[in-house]
């Protein structure tokens, strides 16, 4: 298990705008998380459908708040937190943390997107947010892994709603930098940079793809108090303007999840509910299965 990034890192996440980090997690770390999502894959009801392009949803749940289970305790954890502040190069904060599945034959695919595009509506005036991706379970190819563009975090952030324009500056992105399909084993964590292009292809395989992602903020880069956009993109995900404010990490030792110190896997976080009112962005939990 590799639970501090050594200069090799911080190199290829300069470079790159992301790094790929296998064994960050042992997989019995988070066995447990996988065991509670296979017996109520609706996560208390609480997963919805992040519906693509097409139409096509695939499961989704997040929160802003961090409480005493096993997806409140991972963002907070000791290795989390250090890499984060080691390739940001400042203190850091949580932004929100959200998990995401793609049962088999599950067409939906993750459109190709900047984060910073969004959270830029939130109020933050720089680029300084990072996303770290866990694998749950195995991300393939077949399974719908996540895919990045190499160098794309030096690209100015783009105009999602322009939509052929940004479809121009993807393939052109795709075209000069490269595609990178992050396949990783259960344990392996992925960071990358919030201007860097992401997005993800559908499950064609009989094997589900379920991930983790937490995003933090630099302490530096809090949203600016009456800078907030129209962010349609993110409105559904119903995270107020406080719960963007700096709050100060509680950080916990990497051994409470293979000491079994949490109280459930997600019972014990509050979890968020879309914006019912945005037609076509979410299906609900039921449906999905």
């Amino acid at each position: 298990m590799i639970s501090r990034l050594d200069k090799s890192h911080l190199e290829a996440y300069e470079r790159d705008g992301f790094v790929c980090v296998p064994g960050f997690f042992d997989a019995s770390e988070l066995k447990p998380l996988l065991d509670a999502y296979r017996e109520d894959p609706s996560v208390n009801r609480t997963m919805y459908g992040m519906v693509d392009e097409y139409g096509s949803p695939h499961p989704i749940c997040i929160w802003a708040e961090l409480g005493d289970d096993i997806i409140g305790m991972i963002p907070r954890m000791t290795r989390m937190v250090d890499a984060t502040e080691a390739l940001m190069g400042e203190s850091c904060y949580h932004w929100h943390s959200k998990m995401t599945v793609k049962p088999p034959s599950c067409n939906a695919h993750v459109d190709w997107r900047q984060d910073f595009a969004s959270w830029y509506d939130d109020g933050v005036p720089y680029p300084r947010l990072l996303t770290i991706g866990i694998a749950i379970e195995p991300t393939t190819k077949a399974n719908g892994c996540l895919q990045l563009v190499p160098g794309s975090h030096r690209i100015a952030r783009m105009d999602h709603v322009d939509t052929g324009s940004f479809s121009e500056r993807v393939e052109h992105a795709q075209k000069t930098l490269g595609l990178v399909h992050c396949e990783m084993g259960a344990g392996d964590a992925v960071f990358f940079h919030c201007n860097t292009l992401h997005g993800s292809a559908g499950n064609n395989s009989e094997s589900s793809r379920l991930m983790l992602f937490a995003s933090y903020n630099a302490v530096s880069n809090e949203p600016l108090p009456g800078a907030q956009g129209a962010n349609e993109e993110g409105r559904f995900m119903n995270i107020t303007a406080k719960e963007r404010d700096y709050r100060p990490i509680d950080k916990i030792p990497d051994d409470v999840l293979s000491r079994k110190q949490f109280k459930s896997a997600f019972a014990h976080t509050p979890l968020k509910r879309p914006i019912t009112e945005l037609d076509g962005t979410f299906t609900q939990a039921a449906e999905l299965r």
